[in-house]
């Protein structure tokens, strides 16, 4: 309650809830209710409600499309901040403009419609984005990627708002991007990436997204069900083969399961709790250590209650 009346004086009552149930905004659809949620739209509104949770000490974590991600069934005991659009708007957080071999995207842009809207200008470099479900904020400090490439490898610059206030802008060779990895700032929040891609035919950046559509498709469960790939890959191997090797497919967990389809996704079969999760994924985890000996690392962040 505290933390709502701070904050409800900063920003317009509609973009602020109470007790918000996470399960809604997370692509694996559990996790208990957050003490308040900010749906911020512009820079301004963001800055304003940082700066007030930093100096108030109040904990608060960033969430775009809610894939990558597992929160607690006790819910966040803070501040939730949701950075996603869904049509973009010049002057928000999900701007989106091109000039020339360059495209500027605010957080909340979908990578896939980050792909879309490159393909339909004639650049080529976001091809891999098209399956992935996260937006630009969240996968760019993750360093998110496909098919052999990764965000890293065509950014530009990162904008970021840190906690004190300041707005600054990091070239991408000064941002420290490695696999499934960066070396943003943890406390930082990304507000904008700029992509520097390469041109091609239109037909040709859509035909190479149709395929790698269709082999995501026919390779990985609905992005719907899971929260995306469980674990990183370990140096020269793939976290999905260690875990079939092992005979994870088709383990179960209360309502959650490992794909039968792919060893690597965990996909909640209806009524899933975050505990039921957790409990599969050490269970996952200890099997592959005792057959193959190697300890199988999340790519997934998992949210304990005011805590990441």
């Amino acid at each position: 309650m505290e933390t709502f009346e701070i904050l409800s004086g900063l920003v317009p009552a509609q973009r602020l809830r109470r007790d918000e149930a996470l399960d809604r905004h997370t692509t694996y659809r559990v996790g208990g209710p957050a003490d308040v949620m900010f749906l911020p739209e512009t820079r301004s509104e963001l800055l304003a409600v940082v700066t007030a949770a930093h100096v108030r000490q109040i904990p608060w974590l960033v969430l775009g499309n809610g894939s990558n991600v597992l929160f607690a069934d006790e819910g966040f005991r803070g501040l939730v901040i949701k950075i996603r659009g869904s049509i973009p708007a010049e002057g928000t957080l999900w701007h989106l403009r091109q000039e020339g071999e360059f495209i500027w995207a605010g957080a909340g842009v979908s990578l896939p419609r980050l792909a879309r809207s490159a393909a339909a200008t004639g650049l080529s470099g976001l091809e891999f984005c098209t399956g992935i479900p996260g937006v630009i904020g969240g996968s760019i400090r993750s360093n998110a990627g496909a098919h052999g490439s990764d965000l890293g490898a065509v950014l530009e610059s990162v904008e970021m708002i840190l906690p004190h206030g300041d707005v600054v802008t990091i070239r991408a060779s000064e941002a420290g991007f490695s696999y499934r990895k960066s070396g943003i700032d943890p406390d930082g929040i990304v507000t904008g990436a700029v992509f520097r891609l390469t041109p091609d035919e239109p037909e040709n950046v859509y035909e190479r997204i149709r395929v790698f559509t269709e082999y995501r498709k026919r390779t990985q469960p609905s992005s719907d069900q899971s929260a995306g790939c469980m674990f990183k890959n370990p140096a020269g191997d793939k976290a999905g083969r260690l875990i079939d090797a092992a005979g994870c497919k088709g383990l179960q967990v209360g309502g959650s399961r490992v794909s039968d389809v792919h060893g690597n996704f965990v996909v909640n079969q209806g009524g899933a709790t975050a505990s039921d999760a957790l409990r599969l994924i050490e269970a996952v985890r200890e099997r592959v250590f005792e057959r193959t000996g190697v300890a199988l690392e999340l790519e997934v962040r998992v949210m304990k209650s005011g805590v990441v």
